[in-house]
């Protein structure tokens, strides 16, 4: 059963991120709240958080921005580690199951209404989709619970989330706006994130390459189910095509 969190809906998010998008992070701090009079919960489908819950979860995702120089502008180095830490916290802590986590306004929620100074520190004068209900994909925190949900490995010995910090934050984009066209196998992007360090593809060269990838499995998906296969049939699988794809494109180092 999932964790049901509050819902702030289009027309009150749009009106908070007009009034937002030009403060301080300071003065967005003190904007943060465990409630809005205009959200709301879904009636049934699991257990609504209480308020202690949120300001728990409030706590844990600050402590991880001041470890990346919250509330000062931080390094990219730095921002792309805190993405890496609050994706495993949210996953692990949130209590959201797939269905809820997909549920765009609970993340508007939590960008807008619990976390307005650590959303605006991460994404300065941040572009609506990074905080509305618009665009999971491109969602501050939403993008992280489904990076973290995607790339877990719950069979894994050790660090069931070793494989998250695999690709960089535009190439994860792009495998996650393009899931539903690889039937949202979970199985294949863990193989693909095994397979891709080994590639030795440059930084320059990801976003073609995942490109020209994802559009031979969408194509083998159509008589292949990777669901089906087991761990080994799927990485050799997965290899032959990454070979065949950078080979293709000659871009070994």
């Amino acid at each position: 059963m999932s964790a049901l969190y509050p819902r702030l809906l289009g027309r009150v998010a749009r009106e908070l991120h007009e009034e937002y998008v030009g403060m301080e992070v300071e003065e967005l701090r003190r904007k943060s709240a465990l409630r809005h009079r205009s959200a709301i919960f879904t009636a049934t489908g699991g257990t609504r958080v209480h308020t202690e819950q949120l300001q728990a979860l409030r706590e844990e995702i600050l402590a991880e921005a001041v470890k990346a120089n919250y509330p000062y502008p931080g390094t990219r180095d730095g921002r792309a580690e805190f993405d890496l830490r609050v994706a495993k916290l949210l996953h692990e802590r949130s209590g959201l199951v797939p269905a809820e986590a997909s549920v765009r306004s609970t993340w508007a929620f939590l960008a807008l209404v619990l976390l307005p100074d650590v959303a605006y520190w991460r994404y300065p004068r941040a572009p609506g989709d990074r905080v509305l209900d618009t665009d999971i994909t491109r969602h501050v925190f939403g993008r992280l619970w489904w990076r973290a949900h995607l790339l877990e490995d719950p069979r894994a010995v050790g660090d069931r989330y070793a494989l998250i910090g695999v690709f960089g934050e535009s190439a994860f984009d792009q495998i996650f706006s393009r899931r539903r066209s690889l039937g949202g196998s979970r199985t294949l992007i863990r193989a693909l994130a095994r397979t891709w360090p080994r590639l030795g593809v440059e930084q320059k060269d990801e976003r073609t390459v995942l490109r020209e990838l994802l559009k031979r499995f969408r194509r083998l998906g159509a008589i292949v189910d990777f669901e089906a296969l087991d761990d080994e049939d799927l990485g050799r699988q997965v290899a032959e095509v990454a070979d065949e794809v950078v080979t293709a494109l000659q871009l070994r180092r």
